[in-house]
């Protein structure tokens, strides 16, 4: 936690994603590292006129913090999609409360 849902993207792209992004993200948020899941899900895009070419989605599910850090982890995110040759791509924010996030059956 936090769990980064990926979604436009191969499984081979998420991977370079997962090892390039989770020290930077380490540090903009102050905690470790291997906290940071990466969680690909396999999807396609479809329009009136059928499929359509994939672009990065992303959902970063977190406890909250302040709008400086997501700030700078969008960015991070949107750099990181640019270098790999997305043109666009969506990341949203949601949040965990701390009394409804479980982990091996405890509260946080």
């Amino acid at each position: 936690m936090p769990q980064i849902i990926v979604k436009g993207i191969s499984e081979e792209q998420c991977a370079a994603l997962s090892v390039k992004a989770a020290p930077q993200l380490a540090k903009i948020c102050d905690c470790p590292s291997n906290w940071f899941v990466f969680d690909l899900v396999p999807s396609k895009f479809f329009t009136e006129n059928g499929a359509v070419p994939h672009y990065p989605v992303v959902q970063v599910w977190w406890f909250s913090r302040p709008a400086e850090i997501q700030d700078k982890v969008a960015q991070l995110l949107h750099g990181i999609f640019t270098e790999m040759g997305f043109a666009d791509n969506q990341i949203s924010f949601h949040l965990f409360k701390e009394c409804d996030y479980y982990e091996n059956g405890e509260s946080f």
